[in-house]
């Protein structure tokens, strides 16, 4: 089975690391600003110059981004069982200079296990017919409607910040997904 994941809040832990940076640059309560869950787009729409903060930050924040809890563990026994790993991720270069080399430099050090890397997507729904993508992985509930309207069977990792939706397959954990996976219950 081919596997597409993103890397952002799928695999790592973004959004948890950038909310700190925020709350220093503009002056916030951190407290206050993690209990609001703003997503992204809700940062960009009340936070003055949050573009710029993003292209002067993200390729910095990109390589200390801590991954999430048994991700590479899991990520090894999908791969043993004939599984492919396919990181497709929208990081492009207006946010993170040379997203490629970035993405695929922190995979590797971190010792990710993958078989194909993609950056720069704008849509993940045509990307995943071209890759041959079986399953899908986004935090993102528009990624993953965009994947789903394919017809490819999609999971959505929930972030605790991203947009809810009832019709999403949602799972909290990289082991609770293996799970799904082993079960075929996705």
């Amino acid at each position: 089975m081919n596997i597409g994941i993103d890397i952002d809040d799928t695999i790592t832990d973004t959004y948890e690391t950038l909310l700190p940076m925020i709350a220093v640059k503009y002056g916030m309560d951190l407290g206050k600003l993690m209990d609001r869950k703003l997503n992204y787009k809700a940062l960009n729409a009340i936070l003055p110059d949050y573009h710029n903060f993003v292209v002067e930050n993200y390729h910095i924040l990109a390589r200390m981004v801590p991954l999430k809890k048994d991700v590479i563990e899991v990520l090894n026994k999908l791969r043993k069982e004939g599984n492919k790993i396919i990181f497709i991720t929208a990081r492009n270069i207006e946010e993170y200079k040379n997203p490629y080399k970035l993405s695929y430099d922190y995979l590797i050090k971190n010792k990710v296990p993958f078989d194909k890397l993609i950056t720069n997507i704008k849509d993940k729904g045509k990307e995943c017919i071209n890759q041959g993508i079986d399953l899908f992985i986004d935090d993102n509930t528009l990624n993953c409607k965009a994947v789903k309207k394919y017809g490819i069977k999609t999971v959505q990792f929930d972030s605790g910040f991203a947009c809810r939706d009832e019709n999403m397959i949602k799972v909290r954990t990289w082991n609770e997904l293996y799970e799904l996976v082993n079960n075929g219950s996705y």
